[in-house]
């Protein structure tokens, strides 16, 4: 881990990310004169390294660049559904998290719940991170209207045209 063998360069690259900023060192074979000799100097650097740096921050619940709801886990799908020959368009909102159990994600529709109601029910569904129906709906009437969820629908992105 964190050693790339490149034998292109003929040396042994470590590399150790954190908080974004890339901490790297090569050791050459001209260096240390053998893949062992430049591997194990690379594993004691990388070793002593990351004694010093702060703990990697977890992905879960980080914004991302390739965010676009304004809310870690909560995007916006279009779908065409048909029924009898006729397609409809379908526009979801749809939460997601590590381990959900459907593949998928949970989602409502903005034909069906309105895209604010949608949307709120999708962050409410990342937040808890259930598949519950019935406790996010609860959730949600005890969040509607508050000041917690004015909030929430100014962090909404997009909406669907």
């Amino acid at each position: 881990m964190h050693l790339t063998r490149n034998e292109t360069e003929k040396c042994v690259m470590a590399r150790i990310v954190r908080q974004k900023k890339l901490h790297q060192k090569n050791f050459t074979l001209k260096q240390y004169g053998t893949w062992t000799k430049a591997e194990a100097a690379a594993r004691k650097w990388v070793k002593a390294t990351l004694a010093v740096l702060p703990p990697p921050i977890g992905m879960k619940n980080r914004m991302t660049s390739r965010n676009t709801s304004g809310v870690v886990g909560v995007r916006l799908v279009h779908a065409v559904r048909r029924r009898e020959e006729k397609e409809y368009p379908d526009w979801r909102w749809i939460a997601f998290w590590p381990g959900c159990p459907n593949s998928g994600g949970i989602g409502w529709s903005v034909n069906k719940y309105g895209d604010d109601h949608a949307f709120v029910l999708a962050c409410l569904a990342r937040k808890l991170e259930t598949v519950d129906r019935a406790a996010i709906d609860a959730e949600f009437e005890a969040f509607l209207g508050s000041r917690d969820y004015k909030r929430l629908l100014k962090l909404k992105q997009i909406t669907p045209g």
